[in-house]
């Protein structure tokens, strides 16, 4: 092999799109590649934002409810109970002689309920928030690119090559 066969042929840059496939045909077996332009391949990826929104409100409030209770008292009165006996005739009261004439003055009492109201705690009502997070999977189509290559005429890859020249 002489040196002449060991080059590249130069490879036309003005390709049109009917030709962005062209390649020329290697006749070099040397490991060195000359670059001649870059392809970026693009894919499409998830990105998840999160918005905070309002999901409902509680309105709370204190109403009065009013109810007719009965409660049972128990109330004391006294009664004057007076008995006659037959035996003297002396009268006597809290273990003292009454003489004729004389008075004396028994109070008797009795109980009555005086209703009153009070406001107290019946219940402690203790309000607050919690956090929940739960894991929800939503589904999205990703697109990326890959690079097709159509070959069109008689072109060797670089593997074939070095087979072809061996035999």
């Amino acid at each position: 092999m002489n040196d002449d066969n060991r080059t590249l042929r130069p490879i036309d840059l003005n390709l049109t799109p009917d030709r962005a496939t062209e390649v020329a045909t290697l006749t070099d077996t040397s490991q060195q590649v000359a670059p001649v332009g870059t392809i970026e391949l693009r894919e499409e990826r998830l990105f998840v934002n999160k918005q905070r929104e309002v999901a409902g409100s509680l309105n709370l409030s204190r109403e009065v409810r009013r109810e007719t209770v009965q409660v049972p008292v128990e109330l004391v009165t006294e009664v004057l109970v007076i008995e006659h006996r037959a035996g003297d005739h002396a009268v006597m009261l809290d273990g003292e002689l009454i003489q004729p004439g004389q008075k004396r003055e028994i109070v008797v009492y009795r109980e009555d309920a005086i209703v009153d109201k009070r406001v107290v705690v019946s219940e402690i009502v203790n309000i607050g928030k919690r956090v929940v997070t739960e894991t929800r999977t939503f589904d999205a189509t990703l697109a990326r690119e890959e690079l097709v290559v159509n070959e069109q005429g008689e072109l060797r890859r670089v593997g074939e090559i070095n087979a072809n020249e061996r035999r």
